[in-house]
């Protein structure tokens, strides 16, 4: 490995260890606060969910659950996306889920997409919710892209000192390297740092779709009970975010909003919860921009 990709790989998980704090802090918030909720009966939930979004284009959504190793109680969860992007010769996924989820993901999209060969997966960035299950991919012969700035993560598969076993995976090399400006099967590779270094976005041209990844944020009202954790994970680490990595995310999603006032995008297809169409993107983006502006704030 080179000493820059060392130092670059540093600098990523260096970023990635104060969200971890932020999760011991939802952790302690919510047996503290409530009871009720940490002593709930947890509900039975599919592991993967699937929705027929627009343009040929389907999202599934893995239900991820929490470990007792967080100390959070039986049921609790989040949820992520991978997209299953339909071309002529088949299908590329935007990111890969879960390393845990990926028996669940693969019967999923063979019942939905039968006869479809996956093409490719594109990472949107190196967490174990999107890039989990990459290895399973390059065994099969599936080339997996990933940024170069999230390489040493995925290398390592978040196995750092401090991590959490929730958080981390069996490492891999991806297959090949991006580093913005791509332009492949039909999507246009947008550097979108911030959540961490080498997050991308991935802009369908024709169909003007933008996957943003993790560059933006849930609202509120997208968890679907009260177990489900994935607005609080996502704004904890939000607060958690240094101030350097905020004005990135911040110049990021800027880039997707005058992308937007320029007509290039018509919807976005986000890392996490629902997807956002015609007016309601750039309500998305400036909600996004505004949270960010505030933990810049403070």
């Amino acid at each position: 490995m080179s000493t820059e990709l060392a130092q670059k790989g540093d600098a990523a998980r260096r970023r990635f260890f104060k969200p971890m704090i932020a999760v011991l802090m939802v952790v302690v918030i919510l047996l503290v606060t409530a009871p009720s909720i940490a002593q709930a009966k947890s509900k039975s939930t599919a592991a993967v969910k699937v929705y027929q979004e627009r343009d040929g284009v389907t999202r599934f959504e893995e239900y991820t659950p929490l470990s007792s190793q967080l100390g959070v109680p039986p049921g609790f969860f989040y949820k992520a996306n991978v997209y299953a992007v339909n071309f002529k010769g088949g299908i590329v996924l935007i990111d890969c889920g879960a390393e845990d989820l990926y028996s669940d993901l693969m019967v999923a999209i063979n019942k939905k997409l039968p006869s479809r060969p996956i093409l490719a997966v594109l990472l949107t960035h190196g967490h174990a919710d999107h890039a989990g299950a990459g290895h399973y991919f390059i065994d099969a012969g599936i080339p997996v892209y990933a940024s170069f700035a999230d390489s040493y993560l995925i290398q390592m598969g978040m196995n750092f000192p401090g991590v959490p076993i929730d958080f981390t995976y069996t490492g891999y090399t991806p297959t090949q390297l991006l580093y913005g400006g791509e332009h492949l099967f039909g999507l246009n590779v947008i550097p979108t740092p911030g959540h961490t270094y080498g997050c991308l976005s991935f802009l369908e041209v024709e169909t003007k779709l933008l996957f943003s990844g993790d560059v933006t944020i849930s609202y509120p009202g997208d968890d679907v009970a009260p177990e489900d954790m994935t607005f609080e994970l996502e704004y904890m680490t939000l607060q958690a975010t240094d101030d350097t990595s905020l004005e990135m995310q911040l110049n990021s999603l800027n880039l997707l909003l005058e992308l937007t006032g320029d007509r290039q995008v018509k919807a976005i297809m986000p890392g996490h919860n629902q997807t956002y169409y015609g007016k309601h993107v750039v309500d998305y983006l400036k909600n996004s921009i505004e949270m960010v502006s505030q933990e810049l704030a403070n």
